[in-house]
This record gives structure tokens, sequence and C-alpha cells, in this order.
């Protein structure tokens, strides 16, 4: 597809986009900034995600960019695990402003992705989580719904015996798994042209081979990734990015399969390179350019005129 056929007719699919909320407990995404000379930095400066004014203005640059809906990341760091989902204060904001869009021209809603840092989630973690979005977020009206049941996202480093056998625990759920790069499962990051999939096609602004070679050989094994190569690897990242024009090359590319889903990978994702966040380099550049390749701008225009 090209450019002048996606901006005239409209992706009637969902688009997702993938919501990191480290920076309430982690300074990581700021520090390898400074300590490596990254190549980007955020228009909101170095902000914590558990700030209202924070979260307030990402929604509407979310709005302005033609996104459905936000997946919220529990948990991708080191710290916290999928039971300590009562001490997270970035979720019940982002609840409480889901709530709030009675007015809104483009309402948001919402997507659980359950995962652990390096490893996978213990039977009775996984079941916490599903416990979790049951009685507190399944019968929201802003809870995203696939194929009518309350999507949940799995994340497997390697197999996962652990979510297969809880799954006929929860039938009232969408259960999918999901994993980095080429993947039997639905793939969040891959590299252009992605493999086609009419359920789920994955789309961001880069695409890191230090990372593909890095996940495929240790992650999905359990091992530690280099996190040090992974921040010095941010200039390479960024280039390949090239100004935009690899975001659009797959962003097209999804728009030919014209799956159900087209993920976006991902938000604030800072010290991989892959965010579409607005920053002081590019500005709002690939909120508007998703907004246009997925010929949503005419009804994302009041979200640009409310910037101004």
């Amino acid at each position: 597809m090209d450019t002048d056929t996606a901006q005239a007719h409209r992706f009637d699919g969902t688009v997702a986009v993938f919501y990191n909320p480290i920076t309430q407990v982690d300074t990581r995404e700021w520090d390898s900034i400074r300590e490596f000379d990254g190549p980007f930095h955020p228009l909101l400066t170095d902000y914590r995600c558990d700030e209202s004014a924070v979260v307030r203005q990402q929604l509407q640059w979310m709005r302005r960019a033609g996104i459905d809906a936000i997946v919220y990341d529990v948990y991708g760091f080191k710290t916290w695990e999928i039971p300590d989902l009562p001490k997270d204060r970035t979720l019940p904001l982002l609840l409480a402003l889901l709530a709030e869009q009675a007015d809104e021209a483009r309402p948001l809603q919402l997507i659980l992705w359950l995962e652990k840092w390096f490893t996978n989630p213990t039977p009775a973690q996984y079941r916490f989580g599903l416990d979790y979005v049951r009685a507190r977020l399944a019968a929201q009206p802003f809870y995203y719904r696939y194929h009518g049941k309350p999507l949940v996202l799995a994340y497997l480093n390697g197999d996962d015996a652990a979510i297969s056998a809880l799954e006929p625990e929860y039938p009232e759920f969408t259960i999918r798994r999901v994993q980095a790069f080429a993947t039997p499962h639905w793939s969040y990051v891959e590299d252009y042209p992605q493999t086609a999939n009419r359920a789920w096609m994955p789309v961001q602004p880069g695409f890191d081979p230090y990372l593909e070679a890095a996940y495929t050989d240790k992650y999905v094994r359990g091992q530690a990734i280099d996190a040090e190569a992974v921040r010095r690897h941010g200039p390479a990242a960024a280039a390949r990015r090239e100004d935009g024009a690899f975001f659009a090359r797959q962003l097209l590319r999804a728009r030919e399969v014209d799956p159900e889903i087209i993920f976006l990978s991902g938000w604030n994702d800072w010290q991989c390179c892959l965010q579409l966040e607005p920053a002081v380099e590019y500005g709002c550049t690939y909120l508007d350019l998703t907004a246009r390749l997925l010929g949503r701008e005419a009804e994302t225009a009041g979200y640009r005129r409310d910037e101004k």
C-alpha cells in the first residue's frame, strides 16, 4: 500500500501501543540517555509516569496519533512483580483518566500485559494478575475486548506451561501470548517486512539487529541481556529509524495485511530507542505520521489544534 492510498482509506481495526510504567520506580531510561549520550530526549523532560499532568499529556498525544488502546506492561522491570500491582501508582491514575472520557472525541481503551523480568511468572503470579483483571478491570467500559472477551497478554520468555495450565480457569478472557521478533505467537517487534498475520501486526519506529541477537540467544533462555550493550547501541538503533521512514514502511506493510490489531511498539521505550512519544529532536512527527498513514488525520485534527 502506498502513502496516498493509506491516507485515503481509514484503518478500521484497533491500533494499540505498548506503555511501560517503569519511570515511577526506576530512572534507567533517563540515566541511559545521560550516560551514553542518547540520540533522543523526551519532550516532557525526565518525567515520572505517576504524575497526573504527565499521564494526561501522554493520553492526549496518543489520541492525536489515532491510537485506540494502551497495552499496559505489568511488569517490565526488576524490582516489582505481578503481585506488586497494589503498589502501582500509575495504573490507578490511568484508570481514573480513562473513566473520564465522556467528552473525548477519541476515547482510549486498556489492555493488560503480564510478564516477569528475564523469566516467566509463576502460576501464582499469573493467577494474581488474572484475578486482578477479573475483579477490577474486565467490567470497565474502557477495557478492551477481543472477540467479545477482555484481552490479556502474556509475554513468553521461552516456553511457558504455567499460562497454558491456567487458561481453562479463566474462560471469560481472551489470553494471547506474545514474544519479540519472529515467533509462532503474536509479536510486538520484527524486522521489515513483518510476517503477515491477520490477527496482529507489529510496527515500530526502528529495528535493532543487536537486540534481535540478544533476545534470541539469551533472553528466551532466561539469561540476562548485557544491559550496557543495549544502552550503548542507542545511536545505531536511532540510525535504523531513518527519520521515520522505517516506521512508515512497517505501518504501510501492516495496512496491506489489514489485521484486526496493529501493535505499535512502543510509546516510551527510550532505553532501546523504540519510542514514539514526542522528543526534543523530532517533536510530534511520529504522532502525525501515524494518524496520516492510518487514514485518521481528519478525526484527530482537534488534538493537533489543542497543542497550538
